[in-house]
């Protein structure tokens, strides 16, 4: 497996490769979102079933790429957003009809998330799209929070490993959780907590009754 730049991946990740990134919460398998035959490896790759939906990373520099996911932002998911985003909170939104069902499982929602880290909005930007954001791990086994666990998991397997580089600094490097993102699915005026992360669900029935 190779390391690669935060360039080389991101060309990877247009060219249909499924790599592993960091971001604030554990390392992430990624690809491009709207070519079946990467989205499938990875979830292959994860042992993930074919017909369950994957979340989304955009980035915190371009949240106009919200709206290749949704049509409208609902004033529920507007208010986690002002508070949580960027951060480790991923809002289960109702998508565009096109969105296409390898990656939303045929739910007509799709996961959105927006990092705080400014290593991994880069490589979002150099992408030029939204990335499929799941937590680098075999199904059943824990996240990987550092690049080791990543190669003990998934050597020989995916395209390459993401590593911060020089750029970073020492206090982002350390910043990291190592704990997966809350995740809450809004649907009009109302909001569900399908689970408890990072953000915990008292800090979200504060900010959004």
């Amino acid at each position: 497996m190779e390391i690669l730049s935060i360039e080389e991946a991101a060309w990877k990740v247009r060219n249909g490769s499924v790599i592993a990134y960091p971001t604030e919460t554990v390392y992430g398998l990624g690809s491009i979102i709207f070519d079946k035959e990467p989205v499938m490896k990875l979830k292959s790759i994860k042992g993930t079933p074919e017909n369950k939906p994957l979340s989304v990373l955009i980035s915190n520099n371009k949240r106009e790429m919200l709206f290749e996911l949704i049509d409208t932002f609902l004033p529920v998911a507007q208010r986690l957003a002002k508070f949580f985003w960027p951060g480790p909170l991923t809002i289960v939104h109702e998508c565009k009809a096109d969105l296409p069902d390898f990656l939303t499982g045929g739910t007509n929602f799709v996961g959105i998330r927006c990092s705080p880290f400014d290593f991994v909005n880069t490589f979002i930007d150099l992408v030029g799209h939204p990335i499929i954001s799941t937590s680098a791990n075999p199904s059943g086994l824990a996240p990987a929070t550092n690049y080791v666990d990543v190669f003990n998991y998934f050597e020989n397997q995916i395209d390459g490993v993401l590593i911060c580089d020089d750029s970073i600094s020492i206090e982002q490097k350390y910043q990291a959780l190592n704990v997966p993102s809350t995740i809450v699915k809004v649907d009009h005026h109302n909001f569900e907590i399908l689970r408890e992360g990072a953000i915990k669900k008292d800090d979200i029935i504060r900010k959004v009754l």
